[in-house]
């Protein structure tokens, strides 16, 4: 199952890529995750909470600075996603885009994580 969903955020592009690029940050912004750590080139491993249960697992996140943009996903694994920033009148347009595994991840919830990062976003830039 296939999700987009773009919302704006009142702060300026630069700073709200910034933010989201470093994979370190994720845990601040993504609800559900605990932790993301990078190692080996673009491979990082992550940790989040589920229904109760903690799950680790490893994966890909790439950055691209010149378009503003961050692509990850698991090999393997049908789930990736990206994101994308860009500048807008009024500080940023943040465009979320998360192809699921097996329908798992409900639209309303994809809508509240990047709501959930545009408000947290809005707060520290």
């Amino acid at each position: 199952m296939k999700h987009e969903h773009t919302h704006h955020v009142a702060a300026d592009a630069d700073k709200v890529y910034a933010a989201l690029a470093d994979i370190r940050n994720l845990p601040h912004y993504v609800p559900q995750m605990t932790k993301a750590e990078p190692h080996d080139g673009d491979k990082v491993t992550v940790e989040a909470r589920y229904q109760g249960h903690t799950q680790h697992g490893e994966g890909w996140f790439k950055t691209d600075d010149s378009k503003r943009r961050i692509e990850w996903g698991a090999e393997g694994s049908d789930y990736h996603g990206w994101l994308q920033v860009d500048p807008d009148e009024q500080g940023s347009r943040l465009t979320l885009f998360v192809a699921t595994v097996h329908g798992d991840a409900p639209d309303p919830e994809v809508m509240g994580t990047l709501d959930a990062i545009r408000r947290l976003v809005e707060a520290d830039v």
